[in-house]
């Protein structure tokens, strides 16, 4: 079901972000990690970070390198 459901997911690293903060949070409300609350709130904190990172290098990669850019560089690098 999961699988499924992720298959056919158009954001994957959205849902499996959202999945895995949704862990977390069932796991150390059932007592299964006995984290204290700061060290729980580090771990938000580095997992939002790393999907703020993500967004960035999607952003970066839709965003198309100028033709004359790409040019001058082959130029260059033939010269």
């Amino acid at each position: 079901e999961c699988l499924t459901t992720l298959r056919d997911a158009e954001c994957k690293v959205e849902l499996l972000f959202t999945w895995v903060q949704q862990m977390l949070i069932e796991n150390h409300n059932t007592g299964v990690l006995g984290v204290p609350p700061p060290i729980l709130s580090r771990v938000f904190q580095e997992l939002a970070q790393g999907m703020v990172q993500f967004q960035n290098a999607v952003k970066l990669s839709c965003i198309p390198f100028p033709f004359v850019y790409a040019q001058a560089c082959d130029f260059l690098l033939i010269v």
